[in-house]
């Protein structure tokens, strides 16, 4: 009787063994396979609105206005509605200005030429800027320029003395550099931070000009946009 129960343990333990799948005795008796490709084409988008502060209506450009003479630092009427998509693995937004076809004369206008360039060779009304996720209130006028960013020209150079402060140098630190991401984010320089998440892909720009060293002139330039990729 005890042989026979033996004998009986050992046929159940071989046919659950043969019966369980995906046991570590389970042996492959053939493999195929196929192969999987895609090519995904690049997909970017970049609009710029100008819109009124008063009330977010959409209007054609930015403009200070007429501006009594002593005037300082003031925030300009309207900001930008910025709206980006790339899926590049690494791409980056930047602003700037870019007033000369080619670097003008030193003696005349001197080393840095970014904001508005007034209709006398020489006067210059710089400019700054501020950005954010949404829409947000922006100090009028802006006391100081803690968390603000000037706005570099493309024909910026070195000052004597100077390594950070042209357009290149600039550009290669990131410091031209409003929003940046890659296929599935953004990410918004705003102040004070290297930058901040966000969720719709969309941003806000808000422009200061600096008025307090502008001679008596009329003023006026066009703030560009460049979507780039690494």
């Amino acid at each position: 009787m005890e042989k026979k129960v033996i004998r009986l343990a050992v046929v159940l333990a071989l046919v659950l063994l043969v019966a369980a799948p995906g046991t570590s005795l389970a042996a492959v008796d053939r493999t195929g396979s196929v192969t999987a490709t895609a090519t995904v084409g690049a997909s970017t988008l970049l609009t710029v609105q100008a819109k009124r502060i008063s009330d977010n209506g959409a209007v054609a450009s930015i403009d200070f206005g007429s501006l009594p003479g002593g005037t300082g630092n003031k925030l300009a009427p309207q900001y930008l509605e910025v709206n980006v998509t790339s899926n590049y693995g690494a791409w980056e937004l930047e602003v700037y200005t870019n007033n000369f076809t080619a670097t003008p004369s030193t003696t005349t206008w001197g080393y840095q030429y970014g904001g508005m360039k007034g209709t006398t060779a020489g006067n210059r009304a710089p400019m700054a800027w501020q950005a954010y996720r949404s829409i947000s209130t922006v100090t009028d006028p802006p006391a100081s320029l803690s968390g603000w960013t000037y706005l570099k020209d493309k024909r910026d150079i070195n000052p004597p003395g100077e390594t950070k402060m042209s357009w290149a140098a600039a550009h290669a630190d990131g410091y031209t550099n409003i929003a940046y991401g890659g296929p599935d984010h953004m990410n918004v320089v705003e102040p004070g931070t290297t930058g901040v998440l966000d969720t719709d892909n969309k941003l806000m720009v808000y422009l200061g000009g600096l008025f307090g060293s502008a001679p008596a002139d009329s003023y006026g330039t066009t703030v560009g946009f460049d979507l780039y990729h690494e």
